[in-house]
């Protein structure tokens, strides 16, 4: 199992992240939007999920992704 890191109980470790202001907007949106559905949850835990998707991504649309983003 390539992900069975995942399965086993996480220590998990600081790290630093820069985000633009929109997708901070974006984390605090969605971060409120489950809470008003009874989901606390933390934009650390959210952006842990989003690390999860990110690594079952083919390495093509990665790619091709990070190009857009540069455009940015």
């Amino acid at each position: 199992m390539a992900n069975s890191y995942l399965a086993a109980k996480q220590t998990l470790e600081a790290v630093t992240v820069y985000v633009s202001s929109a997708q901070q907007i974006i984390l605090e949106e969605l971060r409120l939007k489950l809470r008003r559905q009874g989901i606390k949850v933390s934009k650390s835990k959210l952006v842990r999920v989003a690390l999860k998707l990110l690594g079952e991504q083919d390495v093509k649309w990665l790619i091709t992704n990070l190009k857009l983003d540069q455009a940015e």
